[in-house]
């Protein structure tokens, strides 16, 4: 990897910013990108070095982006022949250059966050563990109560207006994880809630009794929590092992973490109060994409060379496709000329 591309994944690494990096692992000729060859593809969509010319570059950043919001990589086969590994994701490139090519799109994404909202022994051993365990924790020590210097001495991050720590962290990249633990044991506890409910956590759970919990969601339907938020909100939080000690009950909570991020992802609708889903990481009507007749590949609108035909506009992954559109277009007539998802 160049020194630029370090430099650039290091800083997006500081802060906390999602990427992925590309690397060609296999080509054949003829065709511009080389094993080693690598880019980094930033969370807006834009391309940094080299992985071959434009006919796979577009792909590259579509494929890029779906693994930020997915988590998962992928490995990319430009003009795959059949008896290639069932682990390829066969991608189409019928350009002039007839090449072949392989692309490993790998996400990197930043360290789950985990907020702790409280100052007793419970909120310390979450800090303690979930430091252990690679999360960025952030404590948060409310003015009036009693601040817990070792808390503050071990958290990554200590704020005293949660409310305001939530909103930051609503505007968080896809993929990028956030927990909430409430361990205010009866102090605020439906205020913290409501406070972290609006950044749409991953999780959501509160340190109470069965009997506490039953009352606290009572008070944050009647202050107009949505109840679709009231619902995610996992009370008594933590798995069931029987756990007495502060120490104990922090891992059966940072279990239940792990066991629910284990499961499958399942669609869900972001209720009011969170932040608006979108399944490409990108802002509404930015990621509009069609397929180029030509060689079938997947181009995003904007930015790509473009023609009109019969009133409407034809879009391709490079010139050369264009060129060849515009000197005999009913050659392609018969594949679909705009796929707009």
């Amino acid at each position: 990897m160049k020194r630029e591309l370090l430099d650039l994944a290091a800083r997006l690494t500081a802060e906390r910013q999602p990427y992925a990096l590309a690397t060609v692992v296999r080509s054949e000729r003829p065709t511009s990108g080389k094993p080693g060859n690598m880019a980094l593809v930033s969370a807006d969509g834009v391309i940094h070095g080299w992985i071959g010319g434009s006919c796979t570059r577009s792909e590259v950043i579509r494929h890029a982006l779906e693994t930020l919001n997915e988590g998962e990589p992928r490995l990319l086969a430009f003009g795959s022949s059949p008896g290639r590994p069932d682990d390829l994701v066969p991608v189409p490139m019928s350009c002039s250059s007839g090449g072949k090519v392989e692309v490993h799109v790998n996400p990197v994404l930043p360290a789950p966050v985990l907020i702790v909202a409280g100052s007793s022994p419970v909120a310390l051993a979450l800090v303690r563990l979930g430091g252990a365990m690679g999360y960025t924790t952030v404590a948060e020590i409310p003015a009036d109560g009693a601040p817990d210097g070792t808390l503050a001495e071990v958290a990554d991050e200590v704020v005293d207006d949660l409310a305001e720590t939530a909103a930051r962290y609503a505007e968080r990249p896809r993929g990028w994880k956030l927990y909430g633990v409430v361990a205010t044991m009866g102090r605020r506890d439906e205020r913290s809630l409501a406070e972290l409910a609006a950044a749409a956590p991953d999780y959501l759970g509160v340190i109470a009794s069965p009997t506490r919990m039953e009352e606290v969601r009572r008070v944050l339907a009647a202050q107009g929590l949505d109840a679709g938020q009231i619902a995610r909100v996992h009370g008594p939080a933590g798995l069931d092992i029987g756990a007495e000690s502060p120490e104990e009950i922090a891992v059966s909570i940072l279990a239940e973490i792990v066991q629910l991020e284990a499961k499958p992802d399942e669609p869900e609708a972001v209720e009011s109060g969170g932040a608006p889903a979108d399944d490409t990481g990108t802002d509404a009507g930015t990621n509009e994409q069609a397929t180029d007749p030509v060689c079938g590949m997947t181009v995003p609108v904007a930015g790509s060379p473009s023609s009109v035909f019969e009133g409407e506009p034809v879009y391709f992954c490079c010139e050369g496709c264009r060129s060849r559109f515009d000197a005999t277009p009913e050659l392609y007539l018969s594949r679909p000329v705009a796929d707009h998802s």
